[in-house]
């Protein structure tokens, strides 16, 4: 099996393990990094290792790709798939809001949402930027709104909910829980606002090219038409020049009291991320399984 073969196999493994079959472009976008490097992984490279060595592990259903016996999972993707459309316009609704929030830099969406492959039970991943030293101010308005709106997740409040589990500075490399499943997870982010901050923080996160081939970041998205607004730096001079820097230590002192550390909740003044439980040490435990690893 060529190298090209077993990079395409890891990655369709790594995707059953989440019950995700791939489109072609889906395929060399996340195609998962061999040691030994790649001479090519063009689409009809691609599909030529698909229709000829990997012809009797891998199958294809109304373009979509995955392991021999598992083409249930196509009905199951469309499914998630209209699920995830009809999401984007919620998720449309409540973000436009925050192009007037003070000290954020970015917001995209992340997770299953982000592969519109949220089920009925999911909720809606964000991944926020904030600007330095206002972390905690930032989280806690953002943490505000979407609590007075009855949108935000928590306890048993899930489905449909907005998860806000991922603050990082901008400027912040992320030095911890560098793996495969989180080198996907932001390598599939969409923009919603603040592209130029995302662009910058997969330039300065390239470590994310040690696990993915060739990956191709969503740059631009055409469904969120809006920007920050002006009236952000006006609202961000005042609090400058107030009480912002006393009410972001305060908030970072109550926040950091209340947040209950357990394995694979990280916080720092730079990045707090909170993923308890860890999905993705099961999904990449599944996938190891499944290629014997």
């Amino acid at each position: 099996m060529s190298t090209l073969a077993q990079s395409i196999h890891k990655t369709l493994a790594f995707f059953d393990a989440q019950d995700f079959p791939l489109t072609l472009p889906e395929i060399r976008n996340y195609l998962v990094k061999e040691p030994s490097g790649l001479a090519g992984s063009s689409l009809s490279e691609i599909k030529k290792v698909l229709d000829t060595q990997l012809s009797n592990l891998a199958a294809r259903k109304t373009g979509l790709y995955f392991l021999a016996g598992r083409q249930e999972l196509v009905e199951r993707r469309l499914a998630n798939y209209r699920i995830s459309l009809k999401r984007f316009i919620k998720i449309r609704r409540y973000l436009r809001p925050l192009r007037y929030f003070p000290y954020l830099r970015a917001v995209a969406v992340s997770g299953s949402q982000a592969l519109s492959h949220g089920e009925q039970a999911s909720d809606i991943d964000l991944f926020v930027i904030t600007s330095k030293d206002r972390i905690w101010l930032a989280r806690a308005l953002v943490s505000f709104y979407f609590q007075i709106l009855g949108q935000r997740r928590h306890g048993k409040h899930i489905s449909d909910r907005f998860c806000l589990n991922h603050y990082v500075c901008e400027g912040h490399e992320l030095a911890e829980d560098r793996n495969l499943y989180t080198a996907v997870e932001y390598a599939s982010l969409i923009p919603v606002l603040g592209r130029e901050q995302l662009e910058e923080f997969w330039r300065g996160n390239s470590w994310i090219g040690k696990f993915l081939h060739n990956p191709r970041f969503q740059k631009q998205n055409h469904f969120f038409k809006f920007e920050f607004s002006a009236l952000r730096k006006v609202f961000e001079a005042a609090l400058d020049f107030t009480i912002a820097p006393f009410l972001n230590w305060l908030l970072g002192l109550y926040q950091k009291r209340r947040i209950k550390r357990r394995e694979y909740i990280l916080v720092s003044n730079s990045e707090l991320s909170f993923h308890p439980g860890s999905r993705g040490q099961q999904i990449l435990a599944k996938f190891s399984a499944k290629i014997g690893g």
